[in-house]
């Protein structure tokens, strides 16, 4: 059997609120040629500190396209061993600063500005979790050092609401719902919700539902559907608690399970990996509803 990688796909989002903004295919052509494109994360108590880089991005398919490379080097210390005494404790150690298969990953983008997908492939240390709101970090340094107009830039998870309303059709007592919806930029979608955010100067707005006590939710009526609007693209994120037998409580959150595919394994052969990522990301974009250009 083939061995294979995952490829999770997500969407690129300048938020702010300038009114007016260059297509996004310019501003990502800006971003790659700046070298710029790079975001120091601090040590946590889980992790040391971390310094990701976007690199090797070239336009390609007629400059719709963008592929690159995007990951980070560990500092680690090297024991070699002593053959002389047989011995590992024996051995002298090195420090090495480098990236390696499991820390550095393909991406591509869809430069069109109704689209802006981004596909990636996963690693053992890159997820999507780690990813994300790294490549967002590199990408609003690198924006805010060049002085572009909206700096503020997310890598935000998509999922079809296809696979939203079938969570729901297999968990129909939904107790709990909170919706979280993201300003988008320029904001020509402009529905109560957001007004009123651009009123307020807020980037975020979080509304909750909770339905009485021994009843649920009504999934199936137009102010529930009409709710999931902006999973597809990023700019909402939804949770749900549904109650399932024997008091079980299952639970859906639109950040954590983000749309995927798998490609064939291209080992260290990062071009190859480039290749197969676009690929998936071609195939994906022709799947996708467009929205207004942001």
């Amino acid at each position: 059997m083939t061995k294979q990688r995952r490829v999770v796909f997500a969407r690129i989002n300048r938020r702010g609120q300038t009114l007016d903004a260059r297509p996004f295919s310019q501003d990502m052509q800006v971003l790659a040629d700046s070298r710029l494109t790079r975001f120091h994360a601090p040590a946590t108590s889980e992790r040391p500190a971390r310094a990701w880089y976007a690199a090797d991005m070239r336009t390609v398919m007629g400059d719709d396209f963008m592929v690159g490379i995007f990951g980070y080097s560990v500092l680690e210390q090297k024991r070699h061993f002593e053959e002389s005494s047989w011995s590992w404790i024996k051995g002298e150690t090195e420090d090495s600063d480098a990236a390696s298969e499991d820390t550095v990953v393909p991406f591509a983008v869809d430069l069109r500005d109704k689209n802006r997908w981004v596909a990636f492939a996963t690693s053992l240390r890159v997820q999507p979790a780690s990813f994300r709101p790294a490549f967002g970090q590199a990408l609003s340094v690198a924006a805010a050092e060049r002085g572009l107009l909206a700096s503020d830039w997310e890598c935000d998870p998509v999922i079809s609401q296809h696979a939203v309303e079938d969570w729901i059709e297999r968990h129909r007592f939904v107790k709990f719902f909170r919706r979280t919806v993201r300003f988008s930029n320029p904001g020509r979608d402009l529905d109560e919700v957001r007004q009123k955010m651009r009123a307020m100067g807020a980037r975020r707005a979080t509304e909750e539902f909770a339905a009485y006590p021994s009843q649920s939710l009504d999934v199936t009526s137009e102010a529930f559907r009409e709710k999931l609007d902006g999973v597809e693209t990023g700019d909402t994120r939804v949770q749900m608690k549904a109650q399932e037998a024997r008091g079980v409580v299952a639970k859906f959150d639109s950040n954590t399970k983000s749309d995927e595919t798998h490609i064939d394994d291209y080992g260290n052969d990062l071009e190859r990996g480039m290749d197969l990522v676009l690929r998936a990301l071609v195939v994906y974009a022709d799947t996708r509803p467009p929205r207004p250009a942001a």
